[in-house]
């Protein structure tokens, strides 16, 4: 457990940032320890690996931005394809969009029409990563965009979530029942 406490040890919290009460948790300094950086792909990729039967599973899908950081190394040990979800503009060609609110804002992300062009997906789930669940609007967001392509969440997997009495009240009545 010495490598969850490097991990801690790396986050700094910033108080109202982005805007005026609002707690913001910077996972970069976590990049500048690469005793830190294995530590997370680890533990993601362990848990990932005890937690689901790999041929079950079709893809890893990243949130922007800092899901980026992470998903692709964690798919590649786990041989699987990586597909983005982002910020509205940001994707060439077609896309879905959906509007979510995080706790500073509204926001809007997008998955391209042909995301899973070439992945089998049938009788397969996707696992999506990101960095923080905060009160998860951003992953009901990611969950809601793979569903209109035709695709199933089997877990949304983060480095850490908010500990924070009405953040937790707020997952479940967001995410209900979805594995985290």
């Amino acid at each position: 457990m010495a490598d969850i406490a490097l991990v801690l040890s790396k986050i700094k919290l910033y108080q109202n940032y982005p805007v005026e009460n609002q707690l913001f948790a910077d996972i970069f300094p976590i990049f500048r320890s690469p005793s830190a950086t294995e530590a997370v792909i680890s533990h993601l990729t362990a848990h990932i690996l005890a937690t689901h039967d790999m041929n079950k599973i079709s893809a890893i899908v990243c949130l922007e931005s800092r899901g980026f950081f992470f998903a692709p190394t964690i798919a590649n040990r786990l041989g699987l394809p990586v597909v983005p979800v982002r910020k509205r503009g940001k994707l060439p060609g077609e896309v879905l969009r959906v509007g979510y609110v995080k706790d500073y804002g509204e926001d809007e992300f997008e998955i391209k029409t042909d995301a899973f062009e070439g992945i089998e997906m049938e009788g397969r789930k996707v696992i999506l990563i990101d960095d923080l669940l905060g009160k998860g609007g951003s992953v009901k967001a990611a969950k809601e965009l793979v569903e209109r392509l035709g695709g199933d969440v089997a877990e949304a997997v983060c480095i850490f979530d908010v500990d924070v009495m009405d953040y937790q009240q707020k997952v479940e009545e967001t995410l209900g029942d979805l594995n985290r």
